[in-house]
């Protein structure tokens, strides 16, 4: 695994409050390093901007199957009244926005081509 949850909580948030609970982060790292990692490819060791890009893919991964889905139904209820909706908020791309990061990150160091031309 590229990024731990001792780099994760450490490094990365800087020992601010984590989005992923730290439990699940090894569950979420691995599925970013899947994601970024699609060419399989093996490393002698894993540079920092790489570990903070697992972070960074891992917590959008994480937002991403936490949040609210187009169609799923909102309520609200008071003493007085009540109403129902389906979501209307169109979902994020997800994919585009793990391209976005794995740029951010890699763009300019030796592994960008090795990652980003299919990344997503």
């Amino acid at each position: 695994m590229w990024a731990n949850v001792q780099f994760y909580t450490n490094e990365y948030l800087s020992g601010g409050p984590p989005s992923i609970p730290p439990g699940e982060f090894p569950r979420w790292s691995r599925a970013a390093e899947t994601r970024i990692n699609w060419r399989r490819v093996t490393l002698a060791a894993v540079p920092e901007y790489l570990k903070l890009c697992v972070c960074e893919v891992a917590e959008l991964l994480y937002r991403a199957e936490q949040g609210p889905k187009p169609g799923d139904l909102i309520s609200e209820s008071h003493a007085s009244y009540s109403w129902r909706a389906q979501e209307a908020k169109p979902a994020t791309d997800t994919n585009a926005e793990i391209g976005t990061v794995i740029m951010k990150h890699l763009a300019g160091t030796d592994l960008h081509s090795e990652f980003v031309s299919r990344a997503v």
